[in-house]
């Protein structure tokens, strides 16, 4: 099974995806909020003991730890990592987390673009959708995040692949269009 994705997981792979080539914006901001409040209602209910995601997973410093190292696996990975030619990692790493935060109960706010929005004109396939997906679940089974988190925190997340893939394609490794608008750096885009 960990050669495959679950289809879970694929579907809330674009969130990371996302994260990896956004700006972020203060226009930008309501929107992905609206985005991801929609989205996260079921992921942050009570468990029966009372904790959010959000505990369950550690808490920020165990969701950084995994951020880290899944943004360490996008980087090496030939399948994907042109498509983060131009991206600025400290950025990715600290929109990433806030999302997670956000989407599991956390006391984060997500203030990134909507995924449409972040994805558009960087041609994004299947192909390289679903190998990111395997590179999330690769961070997430190297801290044994037990099955059940990983499935609520990915649920978390939502469905978003329809609004990053761009290409109807299996293929992976291909180029970042000249036409995609890179996020600028933190602390950049403050108008």
């Amino acid at each position: 099974m960990r050669n495959r994705p679950r289809t879970n997981y694929v579907r809330a792979l674009g969130v990371c995806l996302a994260l990896l080539g956004v700006a972020c914006s203060k226009k930008d901001q309501q929107a992905g909020t609206d985005t991801m409040a929609a989205s996260s209602t079921t992921a942050v209910s009570d468990t029966g003991a009372g904790r959010s995601l959000y505990d369950r997973l550690g808490g920020k410093s165990a969701i950084t730890a995994v951020v880290d190292t899944f943004v360490a696996r996008v980087a090496t990975d030939a399948r994907i990592n042109k498509k983060f030619a131009r991206s600025n990692i400290p950025r990715v790493k600290t929109e990433l987390v806030d999302q997670i935060c956000s989407q599991t109960g956390g006391p984060c706010t997500y203030s990134g673009r909507t995924m449409k929005e972040a994805h558009r004109n960087m041609k994004v396939t299947e192909g390289e959708f679903n190998a990111l997906v395997e590179d999330l679940v690769a961070a997430l089974n190297q801290f044994n995040v037990p099955k059940r988190e990983q499935d609520e925190l990915l649920a978390a997340l939502g469905s978003m692949k329809g609004d990053i893939v761009e290409v109807k394609s299996t293929a992976t490794g291909t180029p970042l269009p000249a036409a995609f608008k890179a996020a600028p750096a933190l602390g950049a885009a403050k108008q």
